[in-house]
């Protein structure tokens, strides 16, 4: 190792051989002890030397030994990386030795490693990832982008939507953005016919288009240049109607016009009116909003063309629609930019309000106050509703990796005390324990390897199957789930803590060992009973967390169950709902309303239909109006506000809700006679609380408007949004009084819906069959979709709670087998003394239920503590909720006495004699 001892006696030589002795390993320096010790005799010896050398010599053998440190430590890199690929083959041999093990350990954590990064994709996408805009940290956003649809009332609360006029006042007025943009509140589905000259071929019905009106500055204001063509600009958005130009998506341009280039200049018909293709988006960029992919962007000037309408608010500074979208500029902070822009909103509404402002409105506007929200990820109302949702599941898929990561441990402990004679002699033969520990974590690492490559490819298929059960449409939603760098580190992450998680205490007790006694005793008694003590606690672990995921999966469950038994107002059990087209083919005005009262009258006369209606929503509305009484004495604020629909004379037949007092729509009810309503009894209560509401009159948008509507009829209350909510003052309006494009249609029937939907489509088909049915869904169904969350987060945690109950009856199983198969001499010997096969059996038996009974113990104080943390999310059940911790404690109980059953049963078998024999 050391070349050239005569002419390399130097002191300098000397220090530096001592300090490699110290930072070399001791495992190495034990291979190379003998050398270095000569070596340094020697030096010692010849030291007296060294004075008498002249000063070139002397700077010679510094220099070498500087050569020789070099060497030394360069050689101990190579030591290191040979004995890791040794550690790495030894271990796949070792795995491979037992395939069974093996695979029902790499299966444990490849369930629980793919569930949390399935579950962490969907949370990557929703509430992680950047906009694919230029600087995304400087965009804020108006409000926190709760509110959907359009409203005119003038709320006493935080702000989310707004009007046109104030968003061209804020980009004229505002000193701390560098551009602003604004975009409808959400994308709207209409029909259109593509140009046949990208496609080469004649498309004889329109086809289903999601439209997203933006305004001029949009695009620049996000930072977002077209991948092909230009897109918006101001110069776009000018003049009303003027500008019929389109942006279209990547991906729809892709599937729609098979990525023609020559599709720029091209149109796409939307009654009647054609859009000229300017630009095709860039790949990556799906909009501002997560969950929505719009396939064209439209300039907000064109909004009043689209069908059905009546969104024609862009000068009326009370028409609040908008979401707006700020850059902020250099140097400028969000604390600035928030005083500055509440400073021109105050100043905004003062001037709407006017120098005769009631008092009412003026603290109103003192209330109010527009809210800056971080933009940088994107506006989504899906991350409102599944944030709590899928921190939930995060946590119960962490829960199921521990369990996992138990499971495992608890196999390898068992390969370890099958192991430990193939590990004293290592050690007798002079293996460090270091090294030892070492080869076993590198199993660990191996092992936990396999899981994540198998966790990977189930988390694909399982953020897939998330999207899908998070949608509630029948397309899923536009999330890339797709593993990118992020979820792959966090798969590694979560790969490398499993190792360490379940493969660290096994690792240092098989190194604790004494060689000596291993290789003397048959059966390593003391290490037998360490490794036994040490899995029945995690034994006790496992039930412990199962009965948590389990009292939790059932609070869930019996959530859901409550939800869906709440009282809805109309009865959801055979209607069908469509979704028809009705402007698709140009239909306007008189031929419009001649066009929807002849599809009602067909529908009706399918043999089974008993009800048939149009109207503007079905469920989950979105239109919502301050209303305005004669009387002196109404309501104030958020009180005045009434939720709107359009309907058909039959609609309330359709959807089962009772007329209370009063008639419904009928023929005599046209454009030229008096408008009228029918309202909720909450609206009859609350506007008309002295006698009775039939001939009273009510408006909209201001007390001037105050006899607009005469109140015809009352009807019972219905949900308008969600099973959730309280009842609300809704008023119906007959269509036939202010035509306008409505593509829902509900229809009840008798029968059964296989039959009665093709005849409703052929109906539809016989007025014009051009007109596109999109979507068939049953009412029920379709009220369904409003739990969508709640319905994910049972379904998952129930799915879980059951993989982790399993898991832990195979640690029961697996635990109580090995304490059988210990103590298989001990239990001829009671036999032999006259044990009886009960006695026995009792005998393994109480092993296994103390530790159930010790786990459930402490997963029950463990529950009550869990459930608090999420009892927003439950709707009808206390937290503690007796029932289902009762219910869950019994179920665990009885897999657990059934896992345990197997192996006493089998030790209540044992024969004496052979027990006897087997020392």
């Amino acid at each position: 190792m050391f070349a050239g001892r005569k002419d390399s006696l130097t002191k300098p030589h000397l220090w530096l051989i001592r300090v490699i002795g110290v930072i070399v390993p001791r495992r190495l320096r034990a291979d190379w002890r003998q050398e270095w010790e000569a070596e340094l005799r020697y030096r010692e010896a010849s030291l007296a030397e060294w004075d008498r050398l002249d000063w070139r010599t002397k700077l010679e053998l510094l220099r070498r030994s500087l050569g020789a440190f070099r060497d030394a430590l360069l050689l101990q890199p190579i030591r290191l990386e040979d004995e890791m690929f040794q550690d790495m083959r030894y271990g796949l041999r070792m795995l491979l030795k037992s395939p069974n093990y093996t695979l029902m350990a790499a299966l444990s954590l490849a369930l629980g490693i793919g569930a949390n990064t399935a579950i962490f994709s969907l949370i990557d996408a929703l509430m992680l990832r950047s906009l694919p805009v230029r600087e995304p940290e400087k965009l804020v956003l108006f409000g926190k982008g709760e509110g959907v649809g359009a409203t005119n009332n003038f709320p006493d609360r935080s702000w989310d939507l707004f009007s046109y006029p104030f968003y061209r006042e804020m980009r004229r007025s505002n000193e701390v953005f560098s551009d602003i943009g604004a975009t409808l509140s959400m994308s709207w589905a209409v029909h259109g016919v593509v140009d046949t000259n990208v496609t080469g071929g004649e498309i004889a019905r329109p086809e289903r288009i999601d439209v997203q009106p933006v305004s001029g500055s949009y695009f620049s204001t996000l930072g977002v240049n077209a991948g092909l063509g230009r897109v918006i600009t101001d110069a776009d958005d000018q003049v009303a109607g003027a500008h019929p130009v389109a942006v279209i998506s990547h991906a729809w341009w892709e599937s729609r016009l098979g990525a023609d280039p020559a599709a720029i200049g091209k149109t796409v018909t939307i009654d009647k009116i054609a859009y000229t293709i300017i630009g095709v988006a860039p790949k990556e960029f799906f909009g501002a909003t997560v969950g929505q992919a719009p396939d064209l962007w439209i300039p907000l000037a064109m909004e009043a063309q689209l069908p059905p309408g009546h969104w024609n608010g862009r000068e009326n500074p009370e028409w609040q629609s908008l979401y707006l979208i700020a850059r902020l500029k250099n140097g400028v902070s969000a604390e600035q930019a928030s005083a500055a822009v509440n400073q021109l909103f105050k100043q905004s509404l003062l001037e709407r309000a006017g120098a005769q402002a009631s008092n009412e409105r003026s603290q109103d506007i003192r209330r109010a106050r527009i809210e800056l929200t971080q933009a940088g990820r994107g506006l989504s109302r899906l991350r409102r509703e599944f944030s709590l949702s899928l921190r939930i599941l995060m946590a119960v898929v962490g829960v199921v990796l521990l369990i996992a990561c138990a499971n495992v441990a608890n196999l390898l402990l068992a390969r370890a005390a099958a192991r430990q004679k193939e590990f004293a002699v290592r050690l007798a033969l002079g293996a460090g324990r270091a090294r030892l520990i070492r080869q076993l974590l590198t199993e660990s690492v191996l092992l936990a390897g396999l899981g994540a490559a198998a966790g990977v490819f189930l988390a694909w298929l399982g953020g897939r199957l998330l999207v899908l059960m998070a949608s509630t449409g029948l397309e899923p939603l536009p999330l890339d789930v797709t593993p990118n760098a992020r979820i792959l580190g966090f798969t590694l992450l979560a790969s490398l803590l499993s190792a360490i998680i379940f493969g660290t205490a096994p690792a240092l007790r098989a190194a604790r060992i004494e060689p000596n006694s291993s290789l003397k005793s048959g059966k390593g008694a003391s290490h037998a009973a360490s490794r036994s003590r040490f899995g029945k606690l995690l034994v006790v672990a496992q039930v412990a967390l199962s009965l948590v995921l389990l009292v939790g999966a059932g609070l869930f469950v019996r959530t859901l169950i409550n939800l869906q038994n709440l009282p809805s107002g109309f009865n959801q059990q055979s209607v069908m709902v469509f979704r028809i087209g009705s402007t698709a083919t140009g239909y306007k005005g008189a031929q419009l309303k001649a066009l929807l009262g002849e599809i009602e009258e067909k529908v009706k006369a399918v043999p089974g239909v008993q009800a048939a209606s149009f109207s503007l929503f079905v469920f989950q509305g979105g239109w919502s109006s301050s209303v305005f009484t004669r009387d002196q004495i109404q309501p104030e604020g958020q009180s005045r506000l009434v939720w709107n629909n359009k309907v058909g004379p039959d609609f309330f037949a359709a959807m089962g809700i009772p007329l209370l007092e009063g008639r419904v729509f009928g023929p005599q009810d046209t454009d030229r006679s008096q408008q009228v309503a029918v309202i909720s009894e909450t609206m009859a209560r609350r506007f008309f609380p002295n006698g009775s509401p039939l001939g009273k009159r009510f408006g909209r948008g201001g007390p001037e408007n105050s006899g607009q509507f005469e109140v015809i009829g009352v009807v019972k209350d219905a949900k308008y949004e969600s099973l959730t909510e309280e009842w609300r003052p809704i008023a119906y309006y007959p269509y036939s009084q202010s035509i306008e494009a409505l593509g829902a249609f509900v229809a009840r029937y008798s029968g059964s819906p296989e039959s009665v939907t093709p005849q409703v489509r052929r109906a539809v088909s016989e007025v014009d069959r051009n007109l596109p049915i999109d979507e068939v869904i049953s009412l029920s169904e379709h009220v369904g979709r409003s739990l969508v969350q709640q319905r994910l987060v049972a379904r998952l945690a129930s799915f879980f709670s059951a993989l982790a109950l399993l898991l832990a009856c195979v640690g029961l199983y697996g635990v109580l087998s090995y304490s059988v198969a210990r103590r298989t001499n001990e239990i001829g010997i009671r036999m032999a003394l006259g044990a009886q096969r009960g006695d026995v059996l009792w005998l393994a038996m109480r092993e296994a239920l103390t530790l159930v009974v010790a786990g459930v113990v402490i997963g029950l104080l463990a529950s009550m503590a869990a459930t608090q943390t999420f009892s927003t999310f439950l709707f009808g059940l206390e937290p503690n909720d007796p029932l289902t911790i009762v219910g869950a404690t019994l179920l665990l109980i009885a897999l657990a006495a059934l896992a345990s059953y197997l192996p006493a049963r089998r030790a209540a078998r044992i024969s004496p004699m052979a027990a006897v024999r087997e020392e």
